[in-house]
C-alpha cells in the first residue's frame, strides 16, 4: 500500500493518499493542506485518483478540492448531509459503501458528532481514516458548524472506531497517527468514558453560561481540549480557548 499525507503547518491538518502500489489507484482523503503539495505528491506516487473524499465540510478540510478535482481529472464525494457545505461534490457516499480495488477495500464509515455527516474510511488490515472524530490522545470538538451531539461523538468513537483490532494504525485529521489499543489506554476522553478515569468537577463557564471541567487536557495541537457539563447535564468538548476557568 501506498500511505502518505501532506500537512497543514498552521491547521496541522492532513490531506491522505491511499492507494494500491502495484495498480496505481486510490483515493485522495481531504484537500485542506497545500494544494500544490497534494497534488506533486500524487504525481510523484504515480496513482491514479478514482475519489477525493470530503470527511466534512470544514474549510480546513475542504480548501482545494475544485483545483485538486480539476487537475486529477476525480470527483469530490461527500456524505448527503455535507454536500451543500462541501465545494465541487459531484456525488454523495453513505454508511457501508464500498471502494473495491485489485487487492484492497476501502469501506466508508459515517461518524456523526463533530459534524452530522461526517465519514471515515476503513481499510481492513491497515487502518481507518477518523477524520476529526479521533485524533492522537484527544477527540473532536462537538460545538463546531454542523455538529450534532456529544453522545453521536462518544458513539462514533467508543462503538465504531474503537471497535477495530488494537493493533489497527489510526489516520486522524489532524496531528500524529496512532493505534487503536493506544487510544483505548491512553487517550484522556476514552479513558473517562471508559470508567479508568473519574472526572473533575473545577468551576468555568463556556459562553457565559456556568459549566462543571470534567476534563482538561491537551489537544493535538499543543492547545487544550476539555469535557464540560452544562447545568442542565448537557455535555460537551469544547476548544480550550472557548473555556474561562473560575476560582472560587
Amino acid at each position: 500500500m501506498i500511505i502518505d499525507r501532506v500537512q497543514h503547518p498552521g491547521w496541522l491538518v492532513n490531506s491522505w493518499l491511499v492507494a494500491g502500489r502495484e495498480e496505481g489507484r486510490g483515493i485522495l482523503i481531504d484537500t485542506g493542506a497545500d494544494a500544490a503539495k497534494i497534488l506533486e505528491m500524487v504525481r510523484r506516487h504515480g496513482v491514479k485518483i478514482v475519489a477525493i473524499l470530503s470527511t466534512h465540510r470544514h474549510y480546513d478540510h475542504v480548501a482545494g478540492n475544485e483545483f485538486l478535482s480539476r487537475n486529477l481529472n476525480a470527483p469530490v464525494l461527500s456524505h448527503s448531509l455535507e454536500r451543500a457545505f462541501v465545494p465541487g461534490v459531484s456525488d454523495v457516499v453513505k454508511e457501508g459503501q464500498l471502494f473495491e480495488f485489485a487487492s484492497w477495500t476501502a469501506e466508508v464509515i459515517h461518524l456523526p458528532g463533530h459534524t452530522a455527516g461526517q465519514i471515515g474510511l476503513h481499510v481492513p488490515g491497515v487502518g481507518v481514516w477518523t477524520a476529526d472524530t479521533l485524533f492522537k490522545h484527544s477527540v473532536g470538538g462537538t460545538v463546531a458548524p454542523g455538529h450534532t451531539k456529544f453522545e453521536d461523538l462518544r458513539s462514533s468513537i467508543l462503538d465504531k472506531l474503537l471497535a477495530y483490532p488494537e493493533d489497527l494504525t489510526i489516520y486522524p485529521g489532524h496531528g500524529d497517527t496512532t493505534t487503536v489499543g493506544h487510544e483505548l489506554e491512553r487517550n484522556p476522553f476514552v479513558r473517562l468514558w471508559r470508567g479508568m478515569d473519574q472526572p473533575t468537577t473545577r468551576p468555568g463557564r463556556v459562553e457565559g453560561k456556568r459549566v462543571t471541567i470534567e476534563l482538561w487536557t491537551k489537544d493535538y495541537d499543543s492547545g487544550h481540549k476539555a469535557q464540560v457539563r452544562f447545568a442542565n447535564d448537557r455535555v460537551e468538548t469544547v476548544p480550550g480557548s472557548k473555556v474561562q476557568k473560575v476560582t472560587l
